[in-house]
């Protein structure tokens, strides 16, 4: 480029004494600015123009995939980069097809993949089973499968009322019978529907669907007001709670009956042990004074807290009267 830098004066002192040197003029006209006629109707074109009318640049050299709207440049084209436009950088570039597919460039962006037998895809990364390579063999909008290429043989994935390995046999929905409690069944098409007995509903006549008609009971309305009116009167005790305290009060009497029969009994004992003493010693007494014999007498008398031997003489007993 500094090259033709330089020589950009002595063009264009070409240019400005070309038509006064020659002074031909060529049919069609050369370029005014970019070329010259000679003698013999040819256009002569100026360094770094070229063509027969000499309107057409000259691209750097070396550019591959370039265009110029000037001498000596290279504008690259869509899906090209660099300073001599050689870098491709189109969507193929990438070779985004497997398997062998050869990629064709759309546009700068986009792509194509022509795969090649037995692949498919939008980057032939799919291999061609049986489904895709001989067609499906599946009946009644049945779902061709083969494990995506994977599988040796095709399989088929049947809709509802459809079964075998081709979703050939039509299936029939009531067998066996799925309504419960008798009801009676209708094919409808890969569905069922079923006829149910007095007092079931649903689909399948279930127990928990049976038909309740209410019956009015006035009995069990004034039921259950009484309860009402008994729970808001509830008494302080239960009546398990009476009987025990009931019971509980009749041990405690016979308790305190019992204790005060014990006292009592005790007092009355010590009563009589000292009524028994009193009378014994009345009558010894009387014995001694009525004694006349004249003869020492030896009485035993028993106290109640020691025991005494006290002989008793006449004489004495007589000074003690």
């Amino acid at each position: 480029m500094t090259a033709t830098a330089a020589l950009l004066p002595v063009l264009l002192l070409l240019l400005a004494f070309g038509h006064s040197v020659h002074g031909a003029e060529c049919f069609p006209a050369c370029h005014p600015q970019n070329g010259f006629c000679e003698d013999d109707n040819v256009c002569r074109c100026q360094p770094g123009w070229q063509g027969p009318l000499c309107d057409q640049c000259v691209t750097f050299p070396g550019c591959v995939n370039g265009l110029c709207v000037e001498p000596w440049q290279c504008i690259c084209d869509d899906g090209w980069d660099g300073n001599l436009c050689d870098i491709d950088i189109r969507a193929c570039a990438s070779a985004p097809c497997a398997n062998n597919g050869t990629c064709v460039n759309l546009d700068a962006s986009h792509y194509e993949c022509s795969c090649a037998p037995g692949f498919s895809g939008k980057d032939c990364q799919k291999k061609d089973g049986p489904c895709v390579i001989n067609g499906s063999p599946c009946q009644h909008g049945g779902s061709c499968v083969d494990d995506e290429g994977r599988a040796s043989h095709a399989s088929c994935l049947c809709p509802p009322g459809f079964s075998g390995n081709f979703c050939e046999i039509v299936a029939n929905s009531c067998t066996p019978n799925p309504c419960e409690n008798q009801g009676i069944c209708t094919d409808i098409g890969g569905d069922f529907r079923c006829r149910c007995p007095a007092g079931f509903v649903d689909k399948t006549c279930p127990i928990c669907g049976r038909k309740r008609l209410p019956v009015p009971q006035p009995e069990h309305r004034i039921l259950k007001v009484s309860m009402k009116e008994l729970h808001k009167n509830t008494p302080l005790l239960s009546e398990g709670q009476a009987i025990c305290f009931t019971i509980l009060g009749v041990l405690t009497s016979l308790v305190v009956l019992g204790t005060m029969g014990i006292v009592f009994l005790n007092k009355c004992e010590a009563w009589l042990s000292n009524l028994r003493y009193n009378r014994m010693l009345r009558q010894k007494k009387n014995l001694l004074l009525h004694y006349n014999s004249g003869e020492d007498l030896a009485v035993n008398i028993i106290f109640p807290e020691k025991i005494d031997m006290t002989t008793f003489s006449k004489e004495a007993g007589e000074d003690d009267i």
